[in-house]
């Protein structure tokens, strides 16, 4: 009976000890995890790659705004759920492909609708991108802030822009090309300056309308040509309006220069000549009228 209880009550006492170590352990195991998890991150950071500092470091004049350059591009990124550890732990392949997925999603400024843009990204600008998630934010935010600028001059008739976009390792390498779709005067002649000057491998993006303007045959100098025609024929028809509504001027003078000459050969009353006139402008609204007066317009004249 003695041993029976001393045996549990060491058994017992046993098991107390090895759940009271076993919890220990399980503390400690969490903990060292997130000890873990922090140590990587700090490491990492360390890890990061400074194109951005180095950049604050050159031109510390242009930090705050670059800052929040920065930040607007992490707030696209965030929309489409990447952050700066999200960044990091992608490959190479997966990251150029989400970053390139982001950057064609920027939409255009609605003033914009006939835009067509093209981004190119060197191999050294993917690695510094891929290495330093702030200079990654920082191209997004660049192509969202220049995406939203107004173009004053679509109301006008503005035919759209194409533009080129090049980004290399760190921001002093970025420089941007744009110029009219209709560049040099025509449709055709401003495409295939495009082409030639975005190559092949960058991430092309198109406005909502950019397919409906300018048409392929758009050609400045002959919409001008039509243009002038067209004033030229509206100036004539002017001038004809003009002309036609002076001789039937002159034309209605020399009706009653008739009818009052005529009256003063009959009688010379004033009362005769009243009714000459008024038997006349009734004769015009009959078809033997009107006869008669162009008749006595072509006597007059005569």
């Amino acid at each position: 009976m003695t041993g029976s209880a001393a045996d549990i009550t060491y058994n017992y006492n046993s098991r107390i000890c090895y759940q009271t170590n076993g919890k220990n352990s399980d503390r400690s195991s969490f903990s060292d995890k997130v000890n873990s998890k922090e140590g990587e991150k700090v490491k990492k950071e360390s890890q990061r790659g400074t194109v951005m500092a180095d950049y604050y470091a050159r031109k510390p004049q242009y930090k705050a705004t670059q800052e929040k350059r920065v930040e607007s591009g992490y707030s696209v990124l965030s929309l489409a759920g990447i952050s700066a550890e999200d960044m990091e732990e992608m490959s190479m392949a997966e990251f150029r492909e989400k970053i390139s997925e982001v950057i064609g999603s920027i939409p255009h400024h609605p003033s914009r609708p006939y835009d067509e843009e093209t981004v190119l990204i060197s191999g050294e600008g993917w690695e510094s991108m891929k290495k330093d998630p702030d200079y990654a934010a920082w191209v997004v935010g660049l192509l969202k802030e220049d995406r939203s600028v107004n173009n004053p001059f679509t109301a006008m008739g503005d035919k759209g822009a194409f533009i080129v976009q090049h980004f290399g390792a760190a921001p002093d390498d970025y420089h941007g090309v744009g110029f009219s779709k209709i560049y040099g005067g025509t449709a055709a002649g401003a495409r295939s300056m495009y082409n030639a000057e975005c190559g092949k491998g960058g991430i092309t993006t198109r406005a909502p309308q950019a397919d409906f303007e300018p048409p392929e045959d758009y050609d400045l100098w002959e919409e001008r040509r039509k243009k002038k025609r067209r004033k030229q024929k509206e100036l004539l028809d002017e001038e004809l309006q003009a002309k036609y509504l002076q001789r039937k001027y002159l034309n209605s003078l020399n009706q009653r220069k008739y009818f009052d000459n005529k009256a003063l050969q009959g009688s010379g009353s004033v009362e005769d000549i009243i009714g000459a006139r008024s038997r006349a402008n009734m004769m015009k609204h009959t078809p033997s009228g009107g006869a008669a007066s162009y008749e006595a317009l072509f006597m007059t004249m005569e």
